[in-house]
């Protein structure tokens, strides 16, 4: 009777253990699952963004800019390669071959001392120009039949704002300041004797809304690195 007993007990643990171990792979089965589903939600989303990209659609931005005033004409950066803006920047600022094809520039033409001569200014953003407070940019114009840098500036952040001046001389440039813990304010360079202010020293802006002018560099980096659309220092053909 002992011994019947003992079958008895031994057989319901087994029972027991079998429906423990039933569970067990239900519940890893469960989790497999959704991995799986997560995983295939995720590589339909790159497949979307891939396929937009390849289709020359752009993701919504819409809003990225709306700090810059109404009377403000956009105008995004040059998409053409400047073989001797790209030799510049990277030996004014001695960048090294490995970290060329990482770096990018925006540049536009624009006459910012309305001598009715077009200068380039130029945005450098990557790992030797940028940080959190913004990036270099370099205003340049041809001299004596060669490109060459009128002035360096730090902590700029795209689009700036070239403002209109109707009485003639140099225009101001305004745009967003920010970093440093601090929240993005908007500042206004003034020109002097050929030398702007500088990011850091610029006084903000009195009245943002009424400013007239063009918003030069419009693009959206994060979007640019998605698409793939954007110049680097990296010589042709490497």
């Amino acid at each position: 009777m002992k011994k019947n007993t003992a079958v008895i007990w031994m057989a319901a643990a087994g029972l027991v253990f079998l429906a423990g171990c039933t569970g067990g792979t239900s519940n890893s089965s469960t989790v497999k699952t959704e991995a799986v589903k997560d995983s295939s939600q995720a590589e339909a989303m790159d497949t979307d963004l891939e396929n937009a990209a390849a289709e020359g659609e752009q993701p919504d931005v819409s809003g990225a800019f709306d700090w810059l005033p109404a009377g403000v004409e956009r105008q995004k950066a040059e998409t053409e390669p400047n073989e001797e803006l790209r030799k510049l920047i990277a030996e004014y600022y001695e960048i090294p071959d490995y970290e060329l094809a990482d770096s990018r520039y925006y540049y536009d033409y624009v006459d910012l001392d309305s001598d009715g001569e077009n200068e380039i200014f130029a945005v450098v953003v990557g790992s030797y120009t940028s940080g959190t407070g913004g990036s270099s940019a370099l205003w340049c114009a041809e001299q004596d039949g060669a490109l060459t840098v009128k002035q360096a500036f730090t902590l700029v952040n795209m689009p700036v704002i070239v403002v209109d001046n109707e009485e003639g001389g140099p225009k101001n440039l305004v745009l967003e300041r920010s970093g440093g813990g601090a929240g993005a304010e908007y500042v206004e360079l003034t020109c002097a004797d050929g030398v702007y202010t500088n990011v850091s020293d610029a006084e903000l802006v009195s009245d943002l809304e009424n400013l007239q002018g063009v918003a030069i560099l419009c693009n959206d980096l994060a979007d640019d690195m998605q698409t793939g659309n954007y110049l680097t220092l990296e010589p042709a053909g490497e």
